[in-house]
């Protein structure tokens, strides 16, 4: 049964990695910040039965994860893939480094990303092969055959905004190169799970589910649904009716068969009749066992369950919260305090029942005591970020609001050789995070919202969480919107007027306007709009509502004011609207682009920071089934747009867009799986993902001091890349050929660690301490860049050329392609010369550092010559004057020449212990031999007064130190003058150095000189190293 016509062969595709094309600006590398503190949503787990220590999650929009030491750290094994959004795992049985994987999330709530197919891997997911379904959407469940690895069942849910032919089951039974639909009932129903018998892999179950989303509202359960049995390994399904099962309409249905007796099926089941049902028939029979809300609170986004592998009325479910049922389902309770709630996915060792793995909106949680005790590790970068708000401090801080995982705020520079760590972020409001906005006027604040209008003012200083939101709704308001005064989107966003930071704007249907952090209110708008009542009504239906303020509609999604006309203020809304007022929101005007489609998500609309009436807004209908990209431009207040989406793939939709604040022509917009610039205006768009996996971009933000771009992605955290400077100049420099361009103001930050040893722990990345520089050449130089550095005396300070070893290659110190090329100055001078025989640990690998004041910067490369000059400034918490770092610098200055004069008197004398070898060993005359030795022994005795020649840290521990050991670790690298403690060392210490300097000397006049004559006269090798050493 539905199979014969409704079968359809589908060839296996092929598709590439991921790998935004080479740009001239490829090298300019972002850095992933996390936070990695809170986590995010995994609808896929899997596990090993024969090995406890691997697994994989799939994230709902950070890819594919791989753990090989039971979940205490985590690769990211699809960074390179194409899709970010997952929806089911499976490893096969038989092999273990075979896994497929299936692309989109298939609990369609407002934020599903959708997929691209399923992909296979072959060797631990190393490398992924698309194997076809590519217009799956979202596949839901994988089953493979334990007894054949090359048949597969795959469930597929199919796109939740359209309809769509390309859903239900699908088969293969050569390992994916080929498949076939052998179960679909319309273009609107897809399938929701899957379940294959352990012991006769012909049978199996599916579950069908008629749903669809629309931007206000969504509809699970229909006449296209139902519960499916195949014999035959999926080939032909029949399906199942009456005999206790549900006979009205079905929403979302999840399976599991007990391991221990396979003929014990369990199904829960949306509908009016009840939530569990079993059959311990196989299929034959069902009983209703469970009608509480407790198991499957939200069916559309939970009706998950499973079953102990060796206990056939021991049964799991997936909601909310995690329950348990020890009864084969006549009861359940609670279990797994601590976990994050809302779960979604579950794996259970079919060996061991102790150990299995859950997935749920904050990430993983592992139990190897059958849900007795937990863990998580918070090292996953995979956040879900909504918005992103950046406070005005030094360096400045970010908010990074998240879903279902509160709002952090945290450092863009932690100023800890540890990087950013967990520690370092900061809790400003619960529930989902939509948007966390610093107070511009006063860091001390941040004001953040949770879904709906939770509106909520945190005090940095005192901790403290005050609700300032707008209006309390009643209960009956916020289940149905019609009867509220005031409209809250799920992401009501936050605003202050960039003429006078006091003034706070809040959206709802209306802007609200604070003027004293949230204590009062004001509407300085009406409605903005359609307020279409039908679009408020209670979502979900025809079987059970859902009102958790997701689809909540008729409500504003983003204000921004302009930078350079007082009370010109643009607003978008997510019914197709834009709004524009510029009298501070005494009079407003539909200023929407015309022939637009309705119902369209108006995320950004961004004012020019040079122009008055110049905006440029975003427009996203991938609600409504549109997948096109929609960005506008207007230079005359609305009157007129142009469209700007040329260069942007056309199923990307775009969420969001920001002008650069230096360059007129320069823009930033983000897509749902890409993040690109535009250097004309808008006219054409290029990637600029460079070394960012494929993501949803959500909202990008420009720090203005530092020109740091902000991008707050979906699934995998946020990214900052440092200084726009030669993305702002990059055309400019491709005319030119080459170019230096000006680097930002450098801090010399002071920086510290907290010692807690990271282990397993994510760091994010700081950026690299010292001045970014940054040039341009056309073409990559034949010879390695030369770059110098004077300070303002013009005295030379440092030069970087030539080559160093990396790994087994020779690589150019600055980086030499055609492009952007960046070299990080450590802000220190030339460093000592090195005693070419020390251990590496006892190496001096830099220079002093160098005092606060402006330095020029000389770069050379195949025969161009550009200069420009770098501001250094102080960490603003240092106490120190210019005057002490100057005499600092002095003080070390010496000690640079003095630890370059000791070792340069060791490689002396090691080249002399080399040569006098090779003397002696090659003379016959005796009495030469013996002055030979005595040389020798002479050149140890100096040796041993100059080192102890340790070779590792319990060296230190084992025996005394010399005059090398002895160079004063403080002294030579500080940034703060000397203590009077440190002037006494150095005046016992510069004795020592100047008594083994003579001691020295008299070696090369006393001992060598006359040696190396009489070698010289037995025609022997003569001594090198011999050579005199300033003092």
């Amino acid at each position: 049964m539905l199979s014969g016509a409704l079968i359809a062969l589908i060839p296996l595709a092929t598709l590439g990695a991921a790998r935004p094309p080479r740009t001239p600006y490829a090298a300019l590398a972002f850095r992933s910040i996390g936070p990695a503190i809170a986590g995010g949503r995994v609808p896929a787990v899997a596990g090993s039965a024969h090995d406890p220590n691997l697994y994989y999650i799939g994230t709902a929009g950070g890819g594919v994860w791989k753990s090989v030491n039971g979940g205490a750290t985590w690769s990211d094994v699809f960074a390179k893939e194409p899709v970010a959004s997952i929806g089911a795992i499976a490893i096969d049985p038989r092999n273990a480094k075979v896994v497929w994987v299936g692309t989109g999330e298939s609990n369609p709530r407002n934020d599903v990303i959708r997929g691209d197919g399923l992909y296979k891997s072959v060797d631990g997911g190393k490398v992924w092969k698309d194997v076809g379904l590519r217009e799956s959407g979202h596949i839901a469940a994988i089953a493979v055959d334990p007894t054949d690895s090359n048949h597969v069942v795959v469930a597929v849910l199919g796109d939740v905004f359209r309809d769509s032919v390309h859903r239900g089951v699908y088969v293969t039974f050569d390992g994916g190169k080929t498949w076939k639909k052998t179960l679909y009932l319309a273009p609107n129903s897809g399938a929701s799970d899957l379940a294959m018998d352990p012991s006769d892999p012909r049978i199996l179950y599916a579950g069908m589910w008629e749903f669809r989303r629309q931007p206000w509202t969504f509809s699970s359960g229909g006449p296209h649904g139902g519960l499916y049995k195949s014999v035959n390994g999926g080939k032909s399904w029949k399906r199942i009716e009456g005999n206790g099962f549900p006979t009205g309409i079905t929403g979302r249905i999840g399976l599991a068969i007990a391991p221990s007796n396979p003929k014990r099926i369990y199904a829960l089941v949306q509908s009016r009749e009840g939530v569990l049902w079993r059959s311990d028939d196989a299929g034959a029979h069902w009983t209703r066992r469970f009608s509480g809300t407790l198991i499957d609170q939200r069916p559309f986004y939970f009706t998950h369950l499973a079953v102990d592998p060796k206990n056939e009325n021991r049964v799991y479910t997936l909601s909310m919260n995690l329950a348990v049922s020890t009864d084969g389902g006549k009861t359940f309770k609670r279990f797994g305090r601590g976990v994050h709630a809302d779960a979604h996915a579950i794996w259970i060792d079919p060996s061991n029942g102790e150990r299995f793995m859950i997935g749920d909106d904050g990430g993983f949680a592992l139990t190897l005591d059958r849900g007795k005790h937990f863990t998580f590790t918070r090292n996953l970068p995979i956040e879900q970020v909504y918005h992103v708000g950046l406070s005005t401090a030094r360096p400045f801080m970010l908010c990074a609001a998240l879903q279902d995982n509160e709002a952090f705020c945290g450092p863009s520079n932690s100023r800890s050789f540890d990087g950013i760590t967990g520690r370092d972020w900061r809790v400003t409001v619960g529930g989902d995070g939509m948007w966390a906005a610093p107070d511009p006027a006063n860091a001390r604040y941040v004001f953040a919202d949770s879904e709906d209008g939770y509106l909520v003012r945190y005090d940095w200083k005192d901790e403290d969480f005050r609700y300032v939101g707008p209006y309390n709704a009643t209960s009956a308001a916020r289940f149905d919107l019609r009867l509220a005064k005031y409209r809250f989107n799920w992401d009501s966003p936050i605003a202050f007027a960039p003429w006078n930071p006091h003034i706070m704007w809040y959206g709802g249907d209306v802007v609200f306007q604070s003027t004293d952090r949230g204590e009062h209110w004001m509407p300085i708008s009406p409605d903005l709009t359609l307020n279409i009542k039908a679009h408020q009504a209670p979502s979900g239906g025809p079987i059970t509502k859902d009102v958790f303020g997701t689809e909540y509609s008729d409500t504003i999604l983003d204000i921004e004011g302009s930078s350079v006309a007082q009370g010109e203020i643009w607003v978008g809304t997510d019914d197709g609207l834009v709004q524009l007022t510029r009298d501070g929101g005494k009079t407003w005007k539909n200023v929407t682009p015309p022939g637009l489609a309705p119902f369209g998500r108006v995320e950004t609309v961004a004012p020019s920071p040079f122009a008055a009436g110049t905006a440029y807004a975003v427009l996203d209908r991938h609600r409504s089934g549109d997948d096109a990209p929609y960005a506008f431009v207007t230079t005359d207040f609305g009157k007129h747009w142009r469209k700007i989406v040329a260069g942007i793939p056309p199923t990307q939709f775009v969420r969001t867009i920001r002008p650069d604040p230096v360059n007129p022509h320069v823009l930033y917009l983000g897509s749902d799986r890409g993040l690109y610039i535009s250097f004309d205006g808008g006219t054409g768009w290029e990637s600029l993902r460079n070394n960012i996996p494929v993501a949803s971009f959500r909202d990008l933000r420009i720090a203005p001091r530092e020109r740091d771009l902000v991008v707050a992605t979906h699934g995998r955290g946020i990214w900052i890349l440092d200084d726009l400077t030669p993305l702002e100049r990059l055309r400019a420099a491709q005319r030119a050929g080459f170019m230096l361009f000006h680097p930002r103001r450098t801090y010399r930050w002071v920086l510290h660690s907290n010692q807690e040893g990271l282990y397993g722990r994510f760091s994010g990345k700081n950026p690299l301490a010292g001045a970014l520089i940054s040039f341009y050449q056309r073409t990559a130089s034949t010879t390695p860049p030369t770059l110098q550095i004077y300070d303002a005396a013009g005295h030379l300070v440092r030069t970087i050329s030539g080559t160093h070893k990396v790994g087994k290659k020779h690589v150019a110190r600055i980086s030499n392609r055609a492009g952007v090329n960046r070299y990080v100055w450590d802000l220190n001078a030339t460093p000592a010369l090195q005693w070419k025989g020390a251990a590496r640990a006892f190496r001096v690998q830099s220079g002093p550092p160098v005092p606060p004041g402006i330095y020029t910067l000389r770069l050379t490369a195949d025969g161009h010559t550009a200069a420009t000059t770098v501001t250094l400034k102080a960490d603003p918490r240092s106490p120190w004057r210019q005057a002490d770092y100057e005499r600092a610098y002095r003080f070390n200055l010496r000690y640079v020449h003095v630890t370059s004069a000791i070792d340069t008197v060791l490689n002396n004398l090691d080249a002399m212990a080399s040569s006098l070898g090779k003397a002696r060993a090659a003379a016959h005359d005796a009495a030469l031999r013996a002055a030979i030795e005595s040389a020798l022994k002479e050149r140890d005795s100096i040796f041993a007064a100059f080192t102890a020649n340790y070779r590792n840290g319990e060296d230190f521990a084992l025996r005394a130190g010399s005059l090398r050991e002895d160079l004063p670790a403080g002294l030579g690298f500080s940034l703060h003058p000397p203590t009077a403690a440190d002037l006494a060392f150095d005046r016992a210490f510069q004795r020592r150095y100047r008594s083994a300097m003579k001691r020295y000397a008299a070696l090369l006049t006393d001992v060598m000189m006359p040696l190396q004559a009489r070698l010289k006269a037995a025609h022997l090798p003569g001594i090198e190293g011999a050579r005199a050493v300033s003092p």
